[in-house]
C-alpha cells in the first residue's frame, strides 16, 4: 500500500491529486465512487474547504493509499503507548 507523509492539510490535499492522476482517474470518477460531487473533490484537491477528514479518508481507502501522520520530534506530553 502506499503511503502519504503529511504533515499539513494541505499536504493531504496535493497528494489526493497526485495519487488519483498515478491511477489514471477524473475527479468525476472519484467522486462517484464515494458519493460526492466532481466540483466537491475539486475543492478538496484545491484545499479551498475546510477538509472533512472522513471523506478524505474514503478517498485515499478507494485509491489504496494508506495515510502516515507524523508527529513532531519534540513535544512536552509523554509518549502514547503502542497499539
Amino acid at each position: 500500500m502506499a503511503k502519504v507523509h503529511a504533515r499539513k492539510a494541505r499536504d493531504l490535499s496535493s497528494a489526493l491529486v497526485a495519487v488519483r492522476r498515478r491511477r489514471g482517474w477524473s475527479q468525476a470518477e472519484i467522486a462517484d465512487r464515494i458519493g460526492v460531487s466532481r466540483d466537491y473533490v475539486g475543492d478538496l484537491e484545491s484545499g479551498e474547504l475546510g477538509l472533512q477528514v472522513s471523506r478524505l479518508m474514503r478517498l485515499y481507502g478507494e485509491l489504496g493509499v494508506g495515510v502516515v501522520l507524523t508527529l513532531p520530534e519534540s513535544t512536552d506530553e509523554p509518549e502514547a503507548p503502542h497499539a
